[in-house]
């Protein structure tokens, strides 16, 4: 008797959230023009891992995910990754009252300030999606465990 409850049905239904847990996330990021570089979205993976009776959906992601979703605190962020952004994004500067319109330089020193002052707002991409993707898997798997569990079940009494 193999005695070990195998969660097989839970597996494919998890299988099926991380891939569309990691579509909606890479959705939100472009609809509300998060992606820059590209970096972060294309960094985007998931799996789902298995150890005896614990499923895990793991998604891997650029460090810096955390701070365009959570925000951040004020600070000085370095003058050369505000510059690389305006670069990649690409940042277009406005005029100010004068006519005069910044150098990138002065925007990255402008943009700065206003980090240090405010910080950043966090996106809640993931968040948001992580949520939405839930609501739509919850029943299908609380079904699949219900059905793994009574296969499991039956397999102790038959034995």
């Amino acid at each position: 008797m193999d005695g070990h409850l195998k969660l097989e049905r839970v597996q494919a239904v998890l299988q099926e959230f991380s891939v569309e847990i990691a579509e909606e996330y890479r959705g939100n990021l472009v609809k509300h023009d998060r992606k820059a570089s590209g970096g972060l979205l294309n960094s985007i993976s998931v799996t789902v891992e298995t150890s005896g009776t614990v499923v895990e959906v793991r998604m891997r992601l650029e460090e810096y995910w955390k701070y365009v979703e959570e925000g951040t605190r004020p600070h000085w962020p370095p003058r050369s990754a505000i510059l690389r952004w305006i670069e990649v994004k690409p940042v277009i500067p406005r005029p100010d009252q004068r006519g005069r319109i910044p150098t990138p330089k002065q925007l990255a020193f402008l943009i700065s300030r206003k980090i240090a002052r405010v910080g950043t707002k966090g996106s809640k991409d993931l968040e948001s999606a992580k949520q939405s993707v839930m609501d739509r898997f919850r029943a299908r798997l609380e079904e699949a465990l219900g059905r793994d569990a009574q296969e499991y079940f039956i397999r102790i009494v038959r034995d």
